[in-house]
């Protein structure tokens, strides 16, 4: 799919929901800001599970992608019955993705802890961005997608994957801003 095949599906998907664009630069990216409303429900009880609406939002903008091509990586709030998960805390060692053996996916998503305060609650260390984020482009399929929530931009080379999207995530009062950077594999 094209981005604007993309962008047209998560508007007609959420037709009331705030905009998408493709930027008009020598490299075009979807961009864009996500208010997500202050529902402070999630799916799950943990703390920093996916906001309210999050993984819908994302997923509408890669229909052709099936769950079963999907990882989420910290995705410890999700039915490990219903999703391919790896969670800090599975005793895997989430700077090296070389436990996922030969596996290769089509989409992966990330919400890695944001601050040692989060890592905190979570009872687990920071991680190594730069790395899982190189780690991970590993286990991508070509033209693979990462997509990336966070409220820093992790260093990556060109070389590996380009971004191809950037969608600011506000929840709600009182809560951090943060950032979807979407990469996809060369």
């Amino acid at each position: 799919m094209k981005l604007e095949d993309r962008v047209k599906n998560y508007e007609k998907t959420f037709p009331n929901y705030s905009k998408l664009y493709i930027s008009k630069t020598k490299n075009p990216v979807i961009e864009g800001i996500w208010l997500m409303g202050n529902n402070y429900s999630t799916s799950s009880n943990l703390y920093g599970s996916y906001p309210h609406g999050y993984l819908k939002r994302v997923l509408s903008l890669f229909p052709d992608i099936s769950n079963e091509d999907t990882l989420h990586l910290f995705g410890g709030s999700l039915d490990k019955n219903n999703y391919n998960v790896v969670e800090i805390n599975d005793n895997n060692d989430v700077n090296d993705l070389s436990f996922l053996g030969p596996l290769r996916y089509k989409l992966i998503l990330a919400d890695p802890p944001y601050s040692i305060e989060d890592c905190n609650h979570y009872g687990c260390c920071m991680i190594n961005r730069n790395k899982v984020l190189k780690e991970a482009s590993k286990y991508l399929e070509k033209n693979g997608f990462i997509v990336w929530l966070d409220q820093v931009l992790p260093m990556y080379k060109k070389v590996d994957i380009k971004p191809i999207a950037y969608i600011g995530v506000c929840k709600s009062t009182n809560h951090r801003f943060r950032i979807i950077t979407i990469f996809q594999k060369q």
